[in-house]
Parts: C-alpha cells; structure tokens; sequence
C-alpha cells in the first residue's frame, strides 16, 4: 500500500536523521488523528506531532494534557488473529479498516440527516397547507381530514427521521473511539475467534443433520421414478457470450462471456437509511484473450462517497476466494483502478482485471464459492456470495461455449 511505503520512508528517514532511536521502532506507530493530521503515538499512549517530531521537537502531550490533547491513543503490544488463505494482517491494516469504517458511519449520519431534513420540510409544507384551508374557510370537512391524516402520517416520519440521524451520530462517535483508542486490534481477534468457532462447531455437527435431509422435494419434481427434483438440482444455465471476436488493441481472438452479478453488500451503518438500495454491487465476468485468462469483476458504489471510505484498489493487491469445499484461491489485481465517477447516474465504479492461471481455473471450476475478500487501498473487506456456482457456470461457458 502507498501509505505503507510513506510510513517506512519516513521511519526510515527519522532513523537516519538521528531522530528516531532503533529502540523505539515496536513501541510506536504513525496514525491520523481524529483531525486527519499525522501524530506519532507511542505504546504508553502518549503522542506527538509527526511534523513537529521531524523538526526536532521533543513536545509530546499526555493524557492530563488540557484542550484535545487529553486523549490517548494505545498502540497494540501482542498478536493478531491471522486471516484463512495465508494473507498477512498488520496493526496498520486493520487501523485502515477502522477509519474506514468510522468514514462509513459518518457517510450513515449524513444520509440521515438528508432524510430527515426532507421529512421536517414535507412536515412544514403539509401543516402550512392545513393551516391555510382552515382559516380560508373554503374546505369542507373531508378536505380537513384528509389533510389532517397526512399531516399525521408527516409528522410521524419526521420524528422517526429524527430518531435515526441521532442513532447514526451514537454510532459514528463509538466508530471514531475505537479508532482513536486503539481498541480495533482487540475487535477484529475477538471476531476471527468467534468465526473460527462457528466453523468448529459447524464441523462437529453429525453427518445425520445435513441440509439436504431437512429439505422436502418441491413441487418442481417431475412425476416418475428417477425424476430428479428441479429445486435440489437445477438445470445447467445457458452460456451466453458477450464477445467473440478480434480484440482492437492486441489484434488476437477475444471471447468474453457474459457479465453476471456476484455478490452485492450494504455495511450494517447504511443499512437501516439505504432501505432496498444496495450500497455495493459486484459484477463480474471471465474473458479469454490469446492464451491468456481474466477475470473482471466491476465494483459499482451507489453513494459517490464511497471512494473516500475505500479509496482504491492497488496494482498486486489480492482478491481472495475461498471455496465451500475449504481451499483458498489469491489472485492479483492487473492494474490501479482508483474508480470512475459518474456524474449522470450518481455512481462511483471501480474495474478490475485478475489474471488466473490454469490451476486456479481448476479449482474454481469444481468447487462452489463461499467469500470473496477485496483488498482496498483503505484495508481489506470480506463479501459473502449468494450466487455459489457463479465461477462453475462463468468457466465452462468460456471454455466449452
């Protein structure tokens, strides 16, 4: 990551400088504060400006330390939980995924409050249309009622806007604290063991207790004997192509298949003020050109803000499958994206290619999907897929079609 890169530079400058003793390298680290400055925070909490650290200060604030310097920023002193598919996860990791998720939950206050502005506006132009009928005199009663109803139903929407922008702000400030207090180290272990339990437990449960026995034939079964049920076992879609053809830019065959929907994903901050509206949609598809294999998978936000909670997607930063049947698959993204606006449609879209090679192919193609993991410039998120056949159905139609 580019901010990895600054971090060690900057170290690594300060080292130089003879500013910054090698002793001191596992008790501090570099974060942002609640004001987006750079500070340097030290394992006791205390913390300093980056900027006046580099020129030579020795100033550092503590917690008795009056105005907004009283706050404490512990850094971890231990270990974190690993990921599943041999991906390596650092403090500073997961210090991104937390501002991310702080930016998330303030984005959720601001749609709140855009939502409960317009209820208190649509509440004022119902009671203001009320009032004028009734001093008038030229409404009849059925006017007055059916105005009165909706001055009710307005207001009732107003008090409940109200309600969700206050609960938005609750939980954007826990957001910021854990950010600021340090306390996503402790979270993101607690999680991984709670996961890695489920699945232990899952694991244990007796063959007698499979899914498929719990399941009844559907009314889509064929009559006769040796019918097979339709809802257990659904027949093959078809392919459907979306090119075949000279590729224009390296002039060899193309063949793309048909673009399908992979996973969508609305974080539970959204959630309760986007309603039906997903907040992520992920797209995606395999093409073929020469002897080579992709797959692209476009990452469509419906709030163009998203860029500033996810920021970017890096040349080499991994996308993870893990398969239902326990395997892990990384492949590398091909090229930067760091995402297109639309200023028409309101959406921001990222497009990614993933070279895959023939074994990676292999594996995908006989074994369902579970998660995708996306490594964003801003810390790594974990998806879950519902469509569990999607790379089953995408690689035979590119190879057999």
């Amino acid at each position: 990551m580019q901010f990895k890169t600054n971090l060690r530079l900057a170290l690594f400058s300060l080292i130089l400088g003879g500013l910054l003793p090698i002793s001191q390298l596992q008790a501090q680290v570099i974060r942002d504060n609640e004001k987006g400055e750079k500070i340097i925070v030290y394992e006791d909490g205390s913390w300093q400006y980056f900027s006046d650290y580099s020129s030579g200060s020795t100033e550092v604030f503590q917690a008795e330390d009056k105005i907004d310097r009283n706050r404490k920023y512990p850094v971890f002193n231990g270990e974190i939980e690993p990921l599943d598919g041999d991906i390596d996860v650092t403090q500073e990791d997961l210090y991104n995924i937390a501002s991310r998720r702080a930016q998330l939950a303030k984005e959720a206050v601001q749609i709140a409050q855009e939502r409960a502005d317009k209820a208190k506006l649509a509440r004022e132009q119902i009671q203001d249309e009320f009032l004028r009928v009734q001093r008038s005199g030229n409404g009849n009663e059925q006017d007055l009622q059916h105005l009165t109803t909706r001055l009710k139903a307005a207001k009732n929407m107003e008090l409940e806007t109200a309600r969700e922008a206050l609960l938005a702000e609750q939980e954007a400030h826990k957001a910021e604290e854990l950010t600021v207090k340090g306390g996503f180290v402790e979270a993101f272990n607690l999680k991984q063991k709670r996961k890695r339990n489920q699945s232990k437990a899952i694991a244990q449960l007796p063959a007698n207790n499979a899914v498929s026995f719990s399941v009844p034939l559907s009314d889509n079964s064929q009559a006769g004997a040796g019918q097979r049920d339709l809802l257990l076992y659904p027949p093959t879609p078809s392919c459907q192509m979306a090119f075949q053809g000279k590729d224009e830019k390296t002039g060899q065959w193309r063949r793309d298949v048909k673009k399908e929907l992979l996973f969508s994903h609305t974080d539970d901050r959204l959630r309760p003020f986007l309603k039906d509206k997903e907040y992520l949609k992920c797209e995606g598809n395999f093409t073929s050109v020469g002897g080579y294999r992709f797959l692209a998978l476009q990452f469509t936000f419906a709030y163009p803000n998203a860029r500033e909670a996810y920021g970017f997607i890096e040349k080499g930063s991994y996308l993870t499958i893990k398969l239902l049947n326990g395997d892990f698959i990384n492949l590398k993204a091909g090229k930067m994206d760091r995402g297109s606006y639309d200023l028409t449609t309101d959406l921001l879209t990222y497009q990614v290619h993933y070279p895959i090679d023939r074994s990676q192919m292999g594996l995908l193609k006989h074994s369902e999907v579970d998660t995708i993991r996306v490594f964003w410039s801003s810390g790594f998120e974990e998806y879950e897929v519902f469509q569990l056949d999607f790379f089953i159905n995408q690689l035979s139609c590119l190879e057999n079609f």
